[in-house]
């Protein structure tokens, strides 16, 4: 079983950032062309409570998506979701005043995908992020959530393997939630296949996993057979398998230009999940999404 199609192209995308219509730094008409020197597919604009890009439209070779972020202020953590594709009816239907999970239902309604940001910035817990029915992902990486722009709490990578080991797994995305386009924009991003570049494609992507999250590294395949995952990908000095496990053999594979590494899940000490991680020899790093190895 291949988990990516070799037949479809990978598009590469930031699907959280802000303009001055919120509290970013920069314009929209900045910000876009920003990211489209930068060579981005696609891009979301998700300023708070507002819904800055009307329709999906090509910015030159870009597509960019209108995108909201809803925010709720709990006793001891936040929550934050982040909507992409959402139509006009959001701006109707969401209220500071509801909860997250009205917000996520009033985000699929609006034809929307829901993701849940930054959670380790927000101090979520495994008891709130379960009641968030309806999200298709989670940000395991969050730029502007880390030094020197907030506390180094960009990674939430142990939370969401904490989440996958308690049976929640989640697709993750890596976002960077631009504010001050002072270094934290332009470096974490999300690969996602689909047959166009279109909205319905990228929304198509999310629905079905479709991707994976990266600050740099790039994987081209993930195989399962006969009870092994063998990873093919760019260039990287290690390639980790993280699991439910708290040891198993072989989970590190460490050298210079590694390109591929395998791995064989671990049945009888009930491996439930498997995470890919590549790390490049500048510590970038790409996560894969949870492989639910009960599936298999």
């Amino acid at each position: 079983m291949k988990l990516f199609d070799p037949d479809k192209p990978f598009y590469k995308g930031n699907l959280h950032t802000h303009t001055t219509n919120s509290d970013g730094k920069l314009s929209p008409d900045e910000v876009t062309g920003r990211y489209q020197e930068a060579e981005y597919d696609f891009l979301v604009l998700t300023d708070h409570w507002k819904r800055t890009v009307e329709t999906p439209h090509f910015y030159r070779n870009m597509l960019l998506l209108p995108g909201i972020e809803l925010d709720y202020n709990l006793t001891d953590e936040v929550i934050h979701i982040v909507g992409v594709n959402v139509d006009e009816s959001i701006l109707t239907r969401a209220d500071r005043r509801h909860t997250a999970r009205r917000g996520i239902r009033d985000i699929r309604r609006a034809g929307g995908r829901a993701i849940l940001a930054h959670p380790a910035w927000s101090l979520n817990t495994l008891e709130t992020i379960r009641e968030l029915d309806g999200i298709v992902a989670a940000e395991i990486y969050n730029s502007v959530s880390g030094l020197p722009w907030n506390g180094d709490r960009a990674d939430a990578m142990i939370l969401l393997d904490i989440a996958a080991s308690h049976g929640l797994l989640l697709n993750t995305v890596a976002s960077d939630d631009s504010h001050f386009y002072t270094g934290e924009d332009r470096t974490s991003f999300t690969m996602i296949q689909a047959d166009e570049l279109s909205a319905e494609g990228v929304c198509k992507a999310l629905d079905t996993g479709a991707f994976y999250a990266s600050r740099g590294p790039r994987f081209e395949q993930i195989e399962i057979e006969n009870g092994e995952i063998h990873v093919t990908c760019s260039p990287v000095s290690k390639i980790v398998f993280h699991s439910n496990l708290f040891y198993s053999r072989y989970r590190c594979a460490c050298g210079e230009g590694l390109t591929e590494a395998s791995y064989r899940i671990n049945a009888e000490q009930m491996e439930r999940f498997v995470r890919v991680i590549l790390i490049d020899e500048n510590g970038l790093r790409a996560w894969s999404n949870p492989i639910d190895t009960r599936a298999l």
